[in-house]
């Protein structure tokens, strides 16, 4: 069984078991460092920042947290102080015990409150909640995260809102404000509209303007039915030869007009 002089209390610390044998971390001595929330009941003071044998002695030095139960020399700081007597605030930058913690992205630079680390003028564009670490809400940019991302940008940059996780399909540039050029769709307007239609959906594909003459369907993949011709297939085929069918786009007959008829389209009758 190890036995140490734990100094809060100016007594022998005893331990059976070190949890690393041969660190000094883990001896005795700190088996009761004068840091316990309740330390009554092992002739310690229930309060911090007490001293003496009725506790009743504040610690001498005014940011000191816990001092030597019997001479209240300083052993550890309040959060926000270091130094041998706890005389130093935290520098610019860190706060808490020891000045162990690194402030959040204030928005002036590193000006956290030293005890909670709280930043005292708010948060730096793109960040939010009390110490200022949470990036915005997805959607969301700029100073107080008041600022919203363009709906076609597929996940905004938490400071300068640029689109730095690219555009939702159909859409390009920094911000996402320019749709696909004409001709091309899909994200990052890679793919290219059916050669049949006049202008395509800059998101889907679809052809919800137009097909060129001769073709139908959401994608104008679709030529027009035999004996039909023309925009939407609307228009009728002539009489061409032997029953033949005409030209889906502009009508001609190929094969020449059924007797008794001429033109083009085989629509009108020989004199």
């Amino acid at each position: 069984m190890a036995s140490q002089l734990n100094i809060a209390f100016n007594k022998q610390a005893h331990q059976r078991y070190q949890y690393k044998p041969g660190d000094d971390r883990y001896d005795a001595s700190n088996a009761v460092d004068g840091r316990k929330s309740n330390l009554s009941g092992l002739g310690g003071c229930n309060a911090t920042g007490f001293y003496g044998s009725n506790c009743s002695i504040p610690c001498p030095d005014v940011n000191c947290q816990y001092c030597h139960i019997e001479t209240g020399a300083c052993l550890g700081c309040k959060p926000g102080y270091q130094g041998h007597r706890c005389e130093l605030g935290c520098p610019t930058g860190f706060y808490g015990v020891d000045c162990g913690e690194t402030c959040g992205n204030c928005r002036d630079i590193g000006l956290c409150d030293r005890n909670n680390g709280s930043c005292l003028t708010g948060c730096d564009a793109g960040y939010k909640g009390d110490l200022c670490r949470a990036y915005c809400s997805h959607g969301y940019f700029g100073q107080n995260c008041s600022e919203k991302c363009i709906d076609t940008c597929a996940g905004c940059n938490n400071i300068n809102g640029l689109c730095e996780y690219g555009c939702i399909p159909g859409w390009k540039g920094d911000v996402c404000t320019e749709a696909c050029q004409r001709g091309y769709f899909g994200k990052n307007c890679s793919k290219t509209c059916k050669k049949t239609c006049v202008k395509c959906n800059n998101v889907n594909g679809v052809c919800d303007t137009r097909c060129l003459p001769g073709w139908i369907g959401n994608l104008c993949n679709k030529v027009c039915p035999a004996g039909s011709y023309g925009d939407a297939c609307n228009e009728t085929c002539g009489n061409c030869r032997d029953g033949n069918t005409c030209d889906h786009a502009n009508g001609t007959c190929l094969t020449g007009c059924d007797a008794g008829y001429e033109g083009n389209f085989c629509k009108t009758c020989e004199q």
